[in-house]
């Protein structure tokens, strides 16, 4: 019997949690995993085949980050220069359950900057950037 084959399943989902912004943690968090077992379906190391779970919520969050980088995207197209926020923390209060802080996360929301901004430039737009301004009492 052929051994099975699950490195090009393992890729992509680091290749996908990387893209979408999201750390390991934010993964487990989300797909009800712990970290450990997402650093298995991610490594060559472990041969154990990653869980329909995983899968399912990786291809929600990226259906998600595609619609936020369309939106970048669209709201751009045709300028001559576009200038993208970043945020420098989160904004969220302390004490919030870790599921919606994955949710919320701020690296998600800069890995859509960041892709809408490589789209934009090959379409000939010149893309600056700017830190949202942090909000005081």
């Amino acid at each position: 019997m052929a051994k099975e084959d699950w490195s090009e399943a393992k890729a992509w989902m680091r290749a996908t949690r990387e893209r979408i912004g999201m750390t390991q943690h934010d993964a487990a968090v989300l797909a009800n995993l712990t970290v450990d077992m997402v650093k298995k379906y991610e490594s060559e190391k472990y041969r154990i085949q990653p869980s329909g779970r995983m899968r399912e919520m990786l291809e929600h969050y990226l259906a998600e980050h595609r619609r936020a980088v369309a939106a970048i995207v669209e709201r751009h197209r045709g300028d001559e220069q576009a200038v993208l926020s970043f945020s420098r923390v989160s904004d969220l209060p302390e004490g919030l359950p870790d599921w919606v802080r994955a949710e919320e996360s701020v690296k998600r929301r800069a890995a859509a900057v960041r892709e809408a901004a490589v789209l934009l430039e090959a379409e000939g737009v010149a893309v600056d950037y700017t830190y949202l301004p942090e909000e005081t009492e």
